[in-house]
């Protein structure tokens, strides 16, 4: 299905159509900016971002600035680490809503020393194999790519209990992650499209790369002889959003996501079941979004759009934040990467509803020398709290926001310089314009 540009703000979610550079052609009344938990479809030479059910975007200014850090930090460490952090701020771009750029570019072999980095620093003892020879072919956006094969990898590894992998390259190309099985029948994964209606073999990741590149994920089947595979096919580029447009009581278009949920009518059939409570809904208040299970509509004055909404929202972008705190290319950054990252990773994480972090005596008196000499910032080598923040985090903030530390009363603040309590970083941490952040609740 085609979706002109004209046609997105009268889809049923909070979305925007961007181009090539990222910037928006079209949007819906509810956009208000990308953030953590976003998702991403290409949508022909664009993509549609679709925002959360709450949206951040004033987060996304400490997203970037943790890229940047990644960034920086991959040019000062070994070439297998800066692939598994090339990896992760992948990851970290994708789930805060940032698609893939049209400049990023590869080829296959790319893809796989990306992949074969990443997997031994989420597995262990999981041996793999490269299938030679490799197809000369193109890639988009090849960490994204390696993304998803790092994850069936390890799906295959956690689910499945494979010893052994291997990795294989058609044309298309797709990317084929398999392994041994002596299963008499099919392994057969649940692949709806959201989270309450399929099985937990880690799908979400897969589908989040697929969604950018508008590939296709096909979960784990018989791919030969005593072996399964799950697969990645980047051969034809559909829009990957369950999405259809209804008129005269049937489905007129949808698309291939649309007609792959067997919970709703396909193109061309009569709107059925708990659709025709939707529709009606829709129809009461043209112009609103309408809520119904798990599926949301808007009328128009053409016809009504319905859509099953993406799995957005905060929670898989904590996920991949608890993830990055305890990633081992952070830990082998030099300083004053390694501080910094810990820091903004710590700071995101907050912002995104973790609990601030303490540390001990001990290990404040160990660490926050480092950290104020790898930033720059004065920090105490004791302070009168008896629940002491993160050092390396509180290093961060005061690099950041040019601000000094306080204490009153057993409590920990930090008060931003002039300028910075009126910039986007303060903002992004939820603070007041004026004030202080208490950073030891």
């Amino acid at each position: 299905m085609r979706l002109d540009p004209a046609e997105v703000p009268g889809l049923p979610l909070p979305c925007a159509l961007l181009d090539r550079d990222g910037q928006a052609l079209a949007a819906t009344p509810e956009w208000a900016g990308a953030g953590p938990g976003s998702a991403v479809f290409q949508v022909g030479q664009g993509h549609l971002v679709v925002a959360s059910e709450v949206p951040t975007p004033e987060l996304d200014t400490l997203v970037g600035r943790l890229l940047a850090t990644l960034e920086e930090a991959a040019g000062a460490v070994a070439a297998v680490e800066a692939r598994r952090l090339e990896v992760l701020s992948a990851g970290l771009a994708l789930v805060a809503g940032r698609p893939p750029s049209a400049e990023l570019m590869g080829d296959v072999r790319r893809v796989l020393e990306l992949a074969l980095a990443a997997i031994p620093a989420r597995t262990q003892g999981l041996v793999v194999e490269v299938v030679e020879p490799l197809p000369e072919l193109a890639v988009p956006a090849p960490a994204a790519v390696a993304l998803a094969v790092t994850q069936l990898a390890v799906n295959a590894h956690q689910h499945e209990r494979a010893s052994r992998v291997r990795l294989r390259v058609d044309r298309g190309p797709s990317f084929y992650v398999e392994w041994p099985s002596s299963a008499p029948r099919t392994v057969r994964v649940e692949s709806h499209r959201h989270t309450s209606r399929r099985g937990g073999w880690g799908w979400g990741y897969v589908q989040m790369v697929a969604d950018a590149l508008g590939a296709t994920a096909l979960p784990p089947g018989p791919c030969g002889p005593g072996a399964i595979g799950a697969c990645l096919g980047l051969g034809g580029v559909q829009l990957t959003l369950p999405l259809a447009e209804m008129g005269g009581g049937a489905v007129r278009r949808a698309t291939l996501a649309w007609d792959q949920d067997p919970g709703v009518p396909r193109f061309g059939e009569p709107v059925r079941g708990a659709l025709v409570e939707l529709l009606s809904a829709a129809a009461r208040e043209p112009g609103r979004i309408a809520y119904r299970d798990l599926y949301r509509a808007r009328a128009g004055v053409h016809g009504t759009w319905v859509a099953l909404p993406p799995e957005s929202g905060a929670s898989r972008a904590r996920d991949l934040i608890r993830g990055l705190a305890h990633e081992r290319a952070l830990w082998s950054a030099p300083e004053p990467h390694a501080t910094r990252l810990h820091g903004l990773v710590s700071l995101l994480g907050i912002a995104l509803g973790e609990p601030w972090p303490s540390v001990p005596p001990s290990v404040w008196a160990d660490l926050a020398p480092q950290a104020a000499r790898a930033l720059r910032v004065p920090l105490p080598s004791s302070l009168e709290s008896l629940v002491l923040p993160d050092p390396r985090l509180l290093a961060v903030l005061l690099s950041e926001l040019e601000g000094r530390l306080l204490e009153s009363g057993g409590q920990v603040y930090v008060q931003p310089s002039p300028g910075a309590a009126r910039g986007t970083f303060w903002a992004a941490l939820g603070a007041e314009p004026t004030g202080v952040l208490h950073v030891n609740p």
